[in-house]
C-alpha cells in the first residue's frame, strides 16, 4: 500500500483539506475550544510545512525534480508529497 501512488494522492488530497480548514476558519468568528483547535491547527501546519523544506530539498533533488516544484508541492502537501518522492513513488 506504500508504495501505491492513489494512497499517497489521497494523502495529498488530506493535505489540501488541511488548507481549507485554515482558510476557512480564518474567515469565522470562531470562540472557545473552537478557535483554540482552530489556532493549534494553524500554527503546527504554518511552521511544520516550511520547516520540511529541510528535508524535502535534498530528497527531490535527488530524485530529479526542480526547486521550485519541490518549494511549492512541500508547502502544499508537506510529508505527504517528499515521502512518496524519497520512496520512488512519484517520479519529476
Amino acid at each position: 500500500m506504500i508504495k501505491n501512488p492513489l494512497f499517497w494522492y489521497g494523502n495529498m488530497a488530506g493535505a489540501v483539506v488541511g488548507w481549507l480548514f485554515i482558510f476557512i476558519g480564518a474567515g469565522m468568528t470562531l470562540h472557545g475550544n473552537i478557535h483554540t483547535f482552530w489556532l493549534i491547527i494553524t500554527l503546527v501546519w504554518g511552521i511544520c510545512h516550511p520547516l520540511e523544506l529541510a528535508i524535502s530539498i535534498p530528497i527531490a533533488k535527488k530524485a530529479g525534480f526542480t526547486l521550485e516544484k519541490t518549494i511549492i508541492n512541500t508547502l502544499i502537501f508537506g510529508l505527504t508529497w517528499w515521502i512518496p518522492v524519497k520512496l520512488g513513488v512519484l517520479e519529476p
